[in-house]
């Protein structure tokens, strides 16, 4: 893929998930090179979170980040990933989903990387603009919700949005125990 196709999906998945999953779907990545996006996704997050812990002091000072270690930073990473796309694929299989693991797989890291791109445009924003920090990470939930929604719509072939929301609703409560296992004290 070059740059400017990368734009291309990046603005498709923004304006029309439901598409921009289909393409993707339709690209049918290797393992290969799923593993080397996942890692990618992985290390670029690990960075931004850093990033995250060295900059929101300066913008507010009783906001008091505990620096973790990037090795601890990078292992949440890979489990949070993995624990969602697995949860993904097992709740909408019992959901009567037909999702693959590599389905799933692109999809998920494609949403993580866009996401990375959103947190790093958010510190960005805020080191100019404080006070947006609040509406400008909320929109990120919301459009990322609604990006998730319908990728998981397209991944398991549901013809419904409504089960999408129970994948995501059930598979939140299947990762309760890691996300909480993963937690600092």
């Amino acid at each position: 893929m070059n740059s400017a196709v990368l734009l291309n999906m990046v603005v498709l998945t923004l304006t029309n998930p439901a598409e921009a999953a289909k393409r993707l779907l339709a690209m049918r990545f290797g393992p290969d090179v799923l593993w080397i996006a996942f890692f990618l996704a992985v290390i670029l997050n690990a960075l931004v979170q850093t990033l995250s812990g060295f900059i929101m002091p300066f913008i507010n000072p009783e906001v008091q980040q505990i620096a973790e270690p990037l090795s601890r930073t990078l292992f949440v990473s890979v489990a949070a990933i993995l624990i969602s796309v697995v949860a993904f694929l097992l709740v909408g299989r019992v959901l009567g989903g037909e999702g693959s693991f590599n389905d799933l797989m692109t999809l998920v890291v494609w949403l993580q990387i866009l996401q990375i791109i959103g947190q790093a445009i958010i510190l960005t924003l805020v080191s100019v603009l404080p006070f947006l920090f609040l509406p400008a990470s909320l929109a990120m939930l919301v459009l990322s919700l609604y990006i998730t929604l319908h990728f998981l719509n397209e991944a398991h072939r549901f013809q419904s949005l409504g089960k999408s929301f129970l994948v995501i609703l059930l598979s939140g409560l299947v990762a309760i125990p890691f996300v909480l296992w993963l937690s600092p004290v």
